[in-house]
C-alpha cells in the first residue's frame, strides 16, 4: 500500500516552500484562507488570497505576520476554496490528508515516533508548539464534490483513530491547521515556533492507499419540524430537553447537571465524544457571565463530557414513526371491534393516538389509518379520524411556520449578484446586478484628534472587464450614493436592477467575507498612543525614549512625499544644525531657527499665544528659497526646487496641503501679487492664525468638515501684500540681504548641502526631549509662564520706545512665541551639553511694530495725503472765509489755522482713493485718527462745525503737527 520514494529531510524548509509543495499545480483562481484567531479574546480575522496571485499572497502573508506579532494565532485551510467562504461547501481541492496530534507533554516523543513509523509515513511533519501535525501529500490533488467530501471526512477520522489524533479539531475538509513559520501564541506555549521537522515532499500517495482507514458511516439524524428523526444512515433522535439545552442553555447553579444530562443523551443517540464536545462545550461556555477563566471552564466541560461517555450507553429513544406506531398498535390491540366483548376507547385515547401520527407524511399516515379502521363503529367513522388527523397536522404546520426563521443571503451565479430569500413557503431569487462586486480591503485614515475616515477599495467584474474603485466611507454605506458613484466612475453598464438598490451594499459586504482593514495616520505631528506622546511621521516615529520600534503606518499626500523625521545619531544631526546656522543671515538666524522648530511645541502653548507665519522677502538671487529649503529640511528631505507648495496654485489648494502637517513647517514658495487678490489672501491668513478652514456646505446644506491649514507657513517672495494690516500682523516679513554679502564663495552653503539630510535627526532629538518634558507633566506650565513673561517684557520695550498703541498687540505676541521657543531650545542644548550651538538672541520687535503702524489705514491715509499736498494735486487753504481760487486739477481738501488743520472728510478720502484705494470709509478712518490722537472730535460727533464761504460745513479737526516734519530723516 505504501508508495516508496527517495527523498531528503530538509528541516529548514520555510513557509513558502511548504505552500509550494502543497499546491504545486493548483488552479490559480482558487482561494487560500488564512484564519487569525486570538487565543485570549477569541477574535477571528479571516484573510483571503487567490493561490495564483503571488503579489496578493505576499501581501496577505505579510498581514498575517503582523497579526501574529499582535498575539493572533495563524492558521490556514489545507483545502483550497472555490470562494471566500470558510465552510465545507466551499472546499474545492484536496492536496493532502492531515492529522493533528496534541497530547500531553510527556507523550510528545512517543507520538512522534508512532507518526513517523506509521505504515504510510507522512510527507511532512510540523511541530505545532504543542504537538505534531502530519501531512500525506497526494500524487494528484482531488477535486471535491459532496460525495467524496463525506468519504474524505471518514478517511481522516480513521487516520485520527489509528494515530490518536485530535479528532475534535481536524476531521473535515473545512478544517484549519497552524501555518508553519508562525508563532503559537497560546499563553501556555511560551511563544513556541511552528516549524517543519520532517520534510519529504517526494512522498506522494494515491488516495486509494488510505481506503482501509475509512470508518463506516454512522446513523444520520434528520430534523423534521421540531423532531429529530432517525433514518437508516443517521443517529438516533435526542429528547426535547436536550434540544432545549442546546438552543437556550442553562442557568448558573444548574449548568454542570444539564451538561452531563445532555452528554448522556448524545451518547445514547450514537454521537461520538468529539461530536458531543463540538456541540456542548461552546454551549457551556456561552452560559458563563464573562468573568470566568475561559481555559479552566473549557477543561471542566470536557471532563464532564468524558465522564458521561465513560459509562455504557442506554437504549436510544424512539423515532416519531416508532412512537406513532406504538401508540396506534397499542390502541388497536386493546379496542379492536372485531373482538367480542371489547371496550370502546375514550376520546382522550383516540386524540392522543392521532396526535402521535400528526407528524407522519401521507404514506406513513395511510399505513396507520388502516389500523384505525379496526376501532371504528358505534358512531366513530374513519372520516372522523381523518378530520382529526388533518386538524392536528394543520396545528403542527402553523407551529412550524411560526417557528421558522426567514433567511436572506447573497450569492454569485454566472457572474451576477443574486438575492436569495428562504421562507417557510419556499425560496425566491432576484438578480441585484448583472455584474459582480467584492470589497478587496478598507483603508482607515486616522487624524490626530482620533477622527477616522474610511475608504473601501472594491473590484467590479463584468465579463472579462475588471475595474477597481476607491469608495469613500460615507458613499459606501449609502445605497443611492454608491449606485451613483459606481455609475459615474465605472460606466453606464454598471447599473443596479430596478428596486434592488437597497441590496447593493449588503450584497458586496456579504460576498466579500472578512476583508482586511489597513489603518494609517494621515498627518505628521503629535499623537497620544497608549497614554504616551509620539511624534508620528512617514519615516520614523519619535517617543520620549527615541525611535519607536514598531511605528504605525503614516501616509501623506503624494505632494508631501518629502516629509519625514529620521532618527540619526546626535553627533551627525549636531554637525548638520551647526552648518545650517552658518548659512542664515546673522541678524535673522535666532528668529529663523526658533520659527523652524516652533511646530514641535506650538500645540502646547497656551490658547492666548498667536500662530505666526513668516514671509522671507528678497530680490531674485538673495537666497530666500535656499534658506526656506534648509529650514524645511528639519522635517524632511527638501531642496530649493522641491517646495511642498507655491502661491501659484489656488489658495484652497495651499490650505488643503497644509492640513496634514499638524506639527510641521510648511514652505509655500514664490508669492506674487497676481496670484491672490487681497480679499482671498486676507481671508486665508485670518483663518490660518485662528486654525479655521474655509467653511463650505454640502449639497444638503450641511456644514462640511473643516480642514484648515495646520502647517506653520514659511513663505517666500520678492514682494509682500502691502496696505493690509490684518495680513502684516499675522505674517512677519523678514528681509533677506543679498547672498553675496553673506557667503560670497558659497562655502557655507556647500557644507550645509552636504549635511542637509541629517537635519531631520536634530528635530527628532528635540521632539524626544519635548516628549520627556511632557511626561514630567510641567512642560505646558513652563511654556505658559515663559510666554506670559515675554509678552510683558516686549510690551514694556515697545511702549518705552514707540509709545502705547493697540496696533502692536499681535506683533508682541508673535515675537514672544519665538523667543519662548528659543529659550526652550537653549534649555535643550544645555542639557545636551552643547551650549555653544545657538547664536545670541536678536529680534526686530521695534521695526516690526513701526512697519505695522505704517500699515494702519489712518497712517496710509495721512501718508498719501501728504504726497498729494507735496505734489500740488491737493491743497489745504489757510483762509476759510475767503478761500483762494486754484487751477483745474487741484483739489482743496481742507483748511488750516495756527493751531489746527480742518479736513473735508469725504473730499480728502476721495483724493486719496484715486492714488491707493482704502478698504475703509471716512467714518472708520476718522475713528482711527482719533485713536491715534490726531483727531479732536466734537461734542457729539467726530467732526466739528465751521463756516466756509458763508455756509456751515463739518470737518475733521486735526492737530497741526500732522503736517510738521519733526523727527524727519536727515
Amino acid at each position: 500500500m505504501t508508495q516508496k520514494h527517495e527523498s531528503t529531510n530538509d528541516e529548514n524548509a520555510g513557509r513558502d516552500t511548504f505552500l509550494s509543495a502543497l499546491y504545486p499545480n493548483a488552479p490559480a483562481d482558487l482561494w487560500l484562507e488564512l484564519r487569525c484567531i486570538h487565543p485570549v479574546t477569541g477574535e477571528v480575522r479571516a484573510l483571503w488570497t487567490q493561490i495564483g496571485n503571488e503579489k496578493q499572497r505576499d501581501a496577505v502573508l505579510k498581514q498575517a505576520d503582523t497579526l501574529n506579532g499582535e498575539g493572533y494565532g495563524v492558521y490556514f485551510a489545507p483545502c483550497l476554496r472555490s470562494g471566500k467562504k470558510g465552510n465545507a461547501a466551499s472546499a474545492a481541492l484536496l492536496p493532502a490528508l492531515w492529522i493533528d496530534i496534541d497530547g500531553p507533554e510527556e507523550n510528545r516523543e512517543r507520538d512522534l515516533e508512532r507518526l513517523k513509523g506509521f505504515d504510510t509515513p507522512p510527507s511532512i511533519v510540523v511541530s505545532s508548539g504543542g504537538g505534531w501535525h502530519g501531512y500525506w501529500l497526494l500524487d494528484e490533488p482531488l477535486s471535491l464534490d459532496e460525495e467524496n467530501k463525506q468519504k474524505i471526512g471518514r478517511v481522516m477520522q480513521g487516520v485520527f483513530t489509528a494515530l490518536g489524533g485530535d479528532e475534535g479539531y481536524v476531521k473535515s475538509v473545512a478544517s484549519v491547521m497552524r501555518l508553519p513559520g508562525s508563532i503559537n501564541t497560546k499563553p501556555d506555549r511560551d511563544g513556541a515556533a511552528v516549524q517543519i521537522t520532517e520534510w519529504h515532499p517526494d512522498r506522494r500517495y494515491p488516495l486509494e492507499c488510505f481506503d482501509w482507514l475509512e470508518v463506516k458511516p454512522r446513523p444520520k439524524v434528520e430534523r423534521i419540524g421540531n423532531l429529530n428523526v432517525v433514518t437508516l444512515d443517521g443517529n438516533a433522535p435526542i429528547p426535547p430537553r436536550t434540544e432545549s439545552y442546546l438552543s437556550s442553555g442553562a442557568v448558573n447553579g444548574n449548568r454542570n447537571h444539564e451538561l452531563f444530562a445532555a452528554a448522556c443523551q448524545l451518547r445514547d443517540a450514537g454521537y461520538s465524544q468529539s461530536d458531543a464536545e463540538r456541540e456542548l462545550v461552546s454551549r457551556y461556555m456561552a452560559d458563563g457571565d464573562g468573568s470566568e477563566n475561559a481555559t479552566a471552564r473549557e477543561k471542566e466541560a470536557r471532563a464532564t463530557i468524558a465522564s458521561a461517555f465513560s459509562q455504557p450507553p442506554r437504549e436510544a429513544i424512539q423515532s416519531r414513526r416508532q412512537v406513532a406506531e406504538a401508540y396506534v398498535s397499542q390502541l388497536v390491540d386493546r379496542y379492536d371491534t372485531r373482538q367480542k366483548s371489547v371496550e370502546r376507547p375514550s376520546t382522550a385515547e383516540i386524540i392522543e393516538a392521532v396526535e402521535a401520527c400528526a407528524s407522519l407524511n401521507a404514506v406513513e399516515w395511510a399505513e396507520q389509518r388502516e389500523k384505525f379502521k379496526a376501532i371504528t363503529g358505534d358512531g366513530l367513522k374513519i372520516s372522523d379520524i381523518d378530520k382529526l388527523y388533518r386538524e392536528k397536522r394543520k396545528s403542527i404546520e402553523r407551529q412550524r411556520q411560526q417557528e421558522y426563521v426567514d433567511t436572506e443571503s447573497y450569492l454569485l451565479l454566472d457572474g451576477k449578484i443574486v438575492y436569495r430569500k428562504e421562507t417557510y413557503r419556499g425560496t425566491t431569487e432576484r438578480t441585484v446586478t448583472d455584474w459582480a462586486a467584492t470589497a478587496l480591503y478598507q483603508t482607515c485614515q486616522v487624524d490626530d484628534d482620533g477622527k477616522e475616515a474610511h475608504v473601501t477599495t472594491i473590484e467590479l467584474q463584468r465579463g472579462s472587464s475588471t475595474k477597481k474603485l476607491e469608495v469613500p466611507g460615507e458613499v459606501f454605506v449609502d445605497d443611492v450614493a454608491l449606485r451613483r458613484f459606481i455609475g459615474a466612475n465605472a460606466g453606464a453598464q454598471y447599473v443596479v436592477r430596478a428596486g434592488m438598490s437597497k441590496h447593493l451594499v449588503p450584497a458586496i459586504v456579504h460576498l466579500s467575507g472578512e476583508f482586511p482593514t489597513h489603518r494609517h495616520y494621515n498627518f505628521m505631528g503629535w499623537k497620544q498612543i497608549d497614554g504616551r506622546w509620539v511624534y508620528v511621521s512617514p519615516e520614523d516615529c519619535i517617543t520620549a525614549k527615541g525611535k519607536l520600534a514598531e511605528p504605525p503606518s503614516v501616509e501623506l499626500d503624494q505632494r508631501l512625499r518629502d516629509y519625514g523625521l529620521q532618527a540619526v545619531s546626535w553627533d551627525e544631526s549636531l554637525r548638520a544644525f551647526d552648518a545650517v546656522a552658518k548659512v542664515l543671515p546673522s541678524n535673522l538666524a535666532p528668529s529663523l531657527i526658533a520659527f523652524a522648530l516652533l511646530p514641535v511645541i506650538q500645540r502646547f502653548f497656551p490658547p492666548s499665544a498667536t500662530r505666526p507665519a513668516i514671509h522671507l522677502v528678497g530680490t531674485s538671487g538673495s537666497g530666500k528659497s535656499e534658506i526656506a529649503s534648509l529650514l524645511s529640511s528639519f522635517y524632511g528631505q527638501f531642496s530649493r526646487d522641491t517646495p511642498p507648495a507655491q502661491w501659484g496654485v489656488t489658495i484652497n489648494t495651499v490650505e488643503m496641503l497644509g492640513y496634514p502637517l499638524a506639527d510641521a513647517l510648511y514652505w509655500v514658495d514664490d508669492y506674487k501679487d497676481i496670484y491672490a487678490d487681497t480679499r482671498t489672501f486676507t481671508r486665508f491668513l485670518q483663518g490660518y492664525s485662528r486654525n479655521l478652514g474655509r467653511g463650505r456646505l454640502t449639497r444638503d446644506a450641511k456644514l462640511q468638515t473643516s480642514r484648515p491649514c495646520r502647517g506653520l507657513i514659511l513663505s517666500t517672495g520678492e514682494t509682500s501684500l502691502e496696505g493690509e494690516m490684518s495680513v502684516s500682523s499675522r505674517m512677519m516679513a523678514l528681509e533677506i540681504p543679498p547672498w553675496k554679502h553673506r557667503d560670497p564663495q558659497g562655502k557655507a552653503l556647500a557644507e550645509a548641502e552636504a549635511l542637509r539630510d541629517k537635519l531631520p535627526g536634530f528635530t527628532a532629538h528635540f521632539a524626544s526631549w519635548v516628549a520627556r518634558q511632557l511626561d514630567d507633566g510641567d512642560f505646558k506650565a513652563e511654556l505658559a509662564s515663559r510666554f506670559s513673561q515675554n509678552v510683558i517684557g516686549y510690551n514694556a520695550k515697545v511702549t518705552a520706545q514707540l509709545g502705547k498703541s493697540n496696533a502692536h498687540d499681535r506683533a508682541v505676541k508673535n515675537w514672544a512665541v519665538l523667543v519662548t521657543v528659543f529659550q526652550m531650545l537653549s534649555k535643550f542644548v544645555a542639557e545636551m551639553e552643547e551650549d555653544y550651538l545657538l547664536p545670541t538672541w536678536q529680534d526686530s520687535i521695534v521695526e516690526t511694530v513701526q512697519n505695522l503702524r505704517q500699515e494702519l489705514a489712518s497712517q496710509v491715509f495721512l501718508d498719501i495725503l501728504g504726497q498729494l499736498l507735496a505734489g500740488g494735486q491737493a491743497v489745504i487753504d489757510d483762509d476759510m472765509r475767503n478761500p483762494r481760487e486754484y487751477p483745474p486739477g487741484v483739489t482743496v481738501v481742507g483748511y488750516k489755522d495756527d493751531n489746527f488743520v480742518y479736513l473735508l472728510p469725504e473730499i480728502a478720502l476721495k483724493a486719496v482713493n484715486h492714488v491707493q484705494p482704502l478698504n475703509f470709509g471716512a467714518n472708520v478712518i476718522g475713528k482711527m485718527l482719533k485713536e491715534d490722537g490726531f483727531l479732536l472730535p466734537g461734542n457729539l460727533n467726530l467732526t466739528v462745525q465751521r463756516r466756509v464761504r458763508g455756509g456751515r460745513v463739518r470737518l475733521w479737526q486735526l492737530k497741526s503737527e500732522i503736517l510738521d516734519c519733526d523727527g524727519c530723516d536727515t
